[in-house]
């Protein structure tokens, strides 16, 4: 998306620092760290933290909401939090519901070295929180995104919808559907909950729980535990929501063999907005705001409260010098919008000027994916000698 700036000469006026980590802690995913095409495993905060071995690398879906601002932000549920990164900080006054893919990390279970997170500034954070240059296994799980959006109670209760909210189900009779997986044949689960000889796992996508409470046996069908053979049947279950957040297990009542689900058909996607949010804003850039001796072949990245809709940053974006004639050329720069992690990247064609004050605006035509606008921006600073 290229884009040519005029000279903009308006000013808005912003308070308050912003620390370069900040942006460095919300660079784009990229290397293999993550594969957007693998299933996710939908689980909850408290097992992340009950079974940090288990996830450890592992591709999760979370639901929890964002808290703490800039460099340090958590997803929380409450009694757990764990540190995120590439999640942005909650807007003021405002608790959102998250659907957070993403992948789990005991960072200390990784060398120094290691390419996958050589992309994040692990050590630096490491020295700030823990006063050494890298952490020891437990001392620093993170969460890291490749997308959040807001989210929304299940239409139908299935396996996947009890794993990543086991608090709106708990104590509740359900009926689910899933493939037979044995006791724990295939490793989906952590850990055995240990109610009986008998407990096994029932799988559906990349959701599983346990089902305890009775043999895996009915009219016309018993199932073996320890065989694998079996691991083709599907079952339908009742029973009641138990266990923990940690280890969620269905208390069966019922058993019944089942059909293997058919492909879904593709749901209609609306086009119409949902009800416009409160408005978005710059929450952190670099440069800093007022910044100094910034290199003249810097990249500036801003990343924003909300997910923006990247289309309408199109002629909404200028950058020009402080005192420019009006006939001066204009700056050529190419803007890059990565929604993963709501960062604009802004690049320019030519190297800044040496020792230049500089001014990007962004005006209140840009917009959020929901409707709303952005909180109109103005971000200076100023250039060093190379």
């Amino acid at each position: 998306m290229s884009k040519r700036a005029r000279s903009h000469c308006s000013r808005a006026a912003r308070s308050g620092a912003r620390l370069a980590l900040a942006l460095l802690l919300v660079t784009t995913l990229g290397g293999g760290l993550l594969s957007t095409q693998s299933q996710r495993t939908p689980t909850t905060l408290a097992a992340l933290d009950a079974y940090a071995s288990f996830f450890h690398r592992r591709q999760v879906v979370v639901q929890a909401v964002s808290e703490g601002e800039f460099q340090n932000v958590f997803v929380t549920d409450g009694p757990h939090r764990i540190r995120a990164l590439n999640v942005a900080p909650p807007v003021d006054g405002e608790t959102e519901l998250l659907e957070i893919d993403g992948t789990y990390w005991d960072v200390g279970r990784l060398q120094p070295n290691d390419p996958r997170l050589d992309q994040y500034p692990i050590a630096q954070l490491s020295q700030e929180l823990l006063g050494k240059p890298w952490p020891a296994s437990g001392e620093l799980p993170l969460l890291i995104a490749d997308e959040t959006r807001r989210a929304r109670l299940a239409d139908t209760t299935t396996l996947r919808a009890i794993a990543i909210a086991p608090q709106d189900y708990r104590d509740q009779q359900v009926t689910v559907t899933g493939r037979f997986r044995g006791r724990n044949l295939f490793g989906d689960q952590p850990e055995a909950p240990g109610a009986s000889p008998h407990d096994f796992v029932l799988l559906s996508g990349n959701a599983s729980l346990w089902v305890v409470g009775t043999e895996p046996k009915g009219r016309d069908f018993e199932l073996d535990i320890m065989a694998r053979v079996d691991t083709s049947r599907w079952l339908e279950v009742t029973g009641t929501v138990t266990g923990t957040d940690q280890l969620i297990s269905i208390e069966a009542e019922a058993l019944a063999l089942a059909e293997r689900p058919s492909a879904p058909a593709p749901v209609a996607i609306s086009t119409e907005r949902d009800e416009p949010r409160p408005p978005a804003e710059v929450i952190f850039s670099a440069p800093t705001p007022d910044d100094i001796d910034v290199p003249v072949d810097s990249l500036v990245r801003v990343q924003f409260s909300r997910d923006m809709d990247g289309d309408t940053f199109n002629e909404q974006v200028a950058v020009s010098y402080l005192g420019a004639d009006d006939d001066a050329p204009p700056l050529e720069f190419e803007l890059s919008y990565r929604p993963r992690n709501r960062v604009l990247n802004i690049s320019f064609v030519e190297p800044l000027e040496a020792y230049r004050s500089v001014e990007v605006t962004f005006s209140d035509k840009i917009m959020t994916r929901d409707g709303a606008t952005l909180v109109p921006y103005t971000l200076s600073f100023s250039t060093g000698g190379s």
